[in-house]
């Protein structure tokens, strides 16, 4: 359950929430009596083991690798935080894609970075993404960077680069690079993979979170996989009990239940990819194929005749303004059976072209 007035107020207005890419599902009942069991016994008037081995422990099993590979954080953002923290000073570049994960630019701001960026290129005609490899490589040249963000998937495209190009990249790259795989799960095949088969190099760092396939938002659960080296700069400048108690045992639960994520993250991508086949079919939308749990959209429509269509229908979406492409642009996340045909009955009744025979049934997703 999310918690705040801002989630209090959309569970008491009906609204389908589609704009934060959260995981629909809530937990099965199992976990949530081991939850119960776990509140009447913790011991809260403790400090939470600094180095908390149990949870690396119980990561590493998950990921497959040893858990002195490990750094765990309050989030992803946490640990993208103490890379900043560990690597850059102000004035320092920072080399990201475009467009990206927005906490990125944030992070730049805060710190006082220097932003270089990457375009994530778009095929109109073939309806893709993708980054040139050399391009990245020119731009780290160029620009000196002391800190490279690579998210892939990549949000909010949902395109993935080929793990084989990415550790290709950490190995020639100068400083540290983050491959941010918080939708992994998601998508297809993880460049940890190749790491694990031929080892970590000393600049990659490899950014996972339990907040989107294992359905913890709540919580703030995230850490990192890299070399020796990495992990001791993190270390070094992380606060001792950064990841409480209470998120540690929770997640400890949870990790014995990869069978139930597995399932979940089965459903959505089935969804997601009907979502997409659907939306293909109704006049003026575009919805392009994605890795994650989201999807990206575009329409002819102008931004406030599509903001009117979600609003009145109290579908919340993620509109981007900042993308370097023509025509309205907006992320939804991938909900429930319900929510899909909820987005495809409004799009399709109010649909650009505005001719009867080309409206499309809610029951596309049956």
């Amino acid at each position: 359950m999310r918690f705040g007035r801002e989630a209090f107020l959309a569970m008491n207005t009906g609204e389908v929430c589609l704009d934060k890419n959260e995981n629909p599902f809530d937990l099965p009942p199992s976990p949530r009596e081991e939850i119960r069991d776990l509140l009447s016994t913790i011991t809260l008037n403790r400090y939470p083991d600094p180095e908390y081995r149990s949870l690396r422990e119980a990561l590493a099993g998950y990921v497959d690798v040893d858990a002195n590979q490990l750094v765990v954080g309050n989030g992803g953002d946490e640990i993208l935080f103490l890379c900043f923290l560990a690597f850059v000073k102000p004035g320092d570049v920072v080399l990201r894609l475009h467009p990206s994960f927005s906490q990125y630019s944030h992070l730049i701001r805060v710190f006082g970075a220097c932003e270089r960026t990457v375009p994530v290129e778009l095929d109109s005609r073939q309806g893709t993404f993708r980054i040139d490899e050399e391009a990245l490589l020119d731009a780290v040249a160029a620009s000196s960077p002391k800190l490279v963000l690579l998210d892939s998937p990549n949000n909010p495209t949902g395109f993935s680069m080929e793990p084989e190009s990415l550790a290709r990249f950490a190995r020639l790259s100068p400083c540290p690079v983050v491959l941010d795989e918080a939708y992994i799960e998601f998508g297809g095949p993880s460049v940890l993979d190749i790491f694990k088969k031929e080892g970590f190099p000393s600049h990659a760092l490899v950014l996972r979170t339990l907040s989107k396939a294992w359905g913890l938002a709540g919580i703030r659960l995230g850490y990192s996989v890299s070399g020796e080296s990495l992990c001791k700069a993190l270390n070094d400048v992380r606060g001792p009990f950064n990841v409480n108690v209470l998120t540690q045992e929770i997640a400890k639960i949870l990790l014995h239940y990869r069978e139930w994520m597995e399932s979940r993250v089965y459903s959505i991508r089935y969804m997601r990819d009907r979502f997409v086949e659907s939306m293909a079919r109704i006049p003026g939308w575009e919805a392009f194929p994605s890795d994650g749990n989201f999807v990206l959209l575009r329409t002819t429509a102008e931004e406030r005749f599509a903001r009117s269509l979600f609003e009145r229908a109290g579908i919340r979406v993620k509109f981007l303004n900042d993308l370097p492409w023509e025509g309205t642009w907006l992320r939804i996340t991938v909900g429930r059976e319900e929510d899909m045909r909820a987005v495809l009955d409004e799009c399709s009744q109010a649909c650009v072209g505005g001719e009867e025979e080309h409206l499309l049934s809610a029951s596309a997703l049956a």
